[in-house]
């Protein structure tokens, strides 16, 4: 699992995550591996649209947890400092 590091901040869930890619806001994509296929799918065209980093994380709980809140997360962002 990736550690989120110090500083680092995070938007989380599909609408909130399409807006920051389409708002520029983003610097790297986060997908949940066991994520919905239609939740991840418009994400990751829009991110590959974009030419953003994806990366993949086991599961839902685990980007929950990256993310620090404590609920299951399908996609995040890390944002632009």
């Amino acid at each position: 699992m990736l550690e989120a590091s110090s500083g680092k901040r995070f938007i989380i869930g599909a609408k909130q995550v399409k807006n920051a890619i389409m708002a520029g806001k983003a610097s790297k994509v986060y997908i949940a591996s066991d994520c919905d296929d239609f939740v991840s799918e418009p994400v990751i065209k829009l991110a590959k649209d974009n030419n953003l980093e994806i990366l993949y994380i086991s599961t839902r709980k685990e980007l929950g947890e990256m993310c620090k809140i404590n609920i299951k997360a399908s996609c995040a962002v890390e944002t632009i400092q």
